[in-house]
């Protein structure tokens, strides 16, 4: 089964903010409650279920005299660990280093958080510059010194820094509109099969529809820019009302080719039109 291996470097304001957390993921690692809530009080931390997950996998706690190592894995749609950071930039967290390998398609991704945001790797080391030492891969084995590649062609930079707690909900977003999704199609397919009718073709049905409405859609758009941006109003008109009638059918037919491999009939009438060997009868 395809994981994702999460690896995380965590860099605290005070020594004593980083050693607490240590204690913190230790005793969390080793699923001692007890002794996991009274360090994550002490770090101000109440809810656990925001800095652990139980569906992790191998994870590993690493103590170091800078920063706290933690590495865990998780399913191929497992959640990134965005909550987690969200709750520690609030309680002593200044920066980190997110690395994630996609087993699945076997990419790379980094990404560099500074003050509770997601920023770019240059931003990154010109606002923390005493942390590429400890956090920089060229110093890891099998750096560009070794192997001739460059380490950070899979550094994922965002257009411009996002708050660690925008990246949480959108990814709730997402989670929620997909099993919405999952949710819907099941509904779907369960009203079909008891009115006999085919999942599949209910499904094409609704993407064809869907298809209707886009070139509705793009029809009024064209209608309503013409109209307000060029001179002869029912010029204008006319030709959306036409494109109203067009556009629909062009989206349905591509859609419906596109779902089911168009062509059906050009298949059929090849198959008529073939020649047929005439049976010998035996003598």
């Amino acid at each position: 089964m395809s994981q994702n291996a999460y690896s995380l470097d965590l860099f605290f304001h005070t020594p004593i903010q980083l050693r607490t957390a240590q204690l913190l993921y230790q005793y969390l690692a080793a699923g001692n409650t007890e002794q996991a809530q009274r360090w994550g009080a002490e770090l101000g931390v109440t809810d656990l279920n925001t800095l652990w997950d139980e569906d992790w996998i191998n994870h590993q706690v690493s103590p170091a005299s800078t920063h706290l190592a933690l590495e865990f894995e998780t399913s191929a749609h497992g959640d990134m660990p965005f909550g987690l950071l969200e709750t520690l930039f609030a309680h002593g967290l200044r920066a980190a280093v997110l690395e994630v390998f996609y087993d699945q398609v076997g990419e790379t991704e980094r990404m560099h958080f500074d003050r509770g945001q997601w920023v770019s790797r240059q931003a990154f080391y010109t606002a923390q510059p005493e942390l590429r030492r400890v956090s920089e891969p060229s110093e890891a084995a099998g750096g560009p010194e070794d192997d001739g590649e460059d380490p950070y062609d899979y550094s994922k930079d965002p257009d411009k820094p996002i708050s660690v707690a925008a990246l949480r909900k959108q990814e709730e977003k997402r989670k929620r509109e997909a099993e919405e999704a999952v949710k819907a199609f099941l509904g779907m397919a369960s009203a079909m099969g008891k009115s006999g009718g085919s999942p599949v073709q209910g499904l094409i049905g609704a993407l064809l529809v869907r298809a209707g409405l886009k070139g509705l859609l793009h029809a009024a758009v064209f209608t309503l820019v013409t109209v307000l941006l060029f001179k002869g109003f029912w010029l204008w008109m006319g030709l959306g009302i036409a494109l109203a009638v067009a556009l629909p059918l062009y989206y349905i037919v591509t859609e419906h080719k596109a779902l089911t491999g168009g062509g059906g009939d050009d298949d059929n009438d090849s198959a008529d039109g073939a020649e047929t060997v005439p049976e010998v009868a035996p003598r």
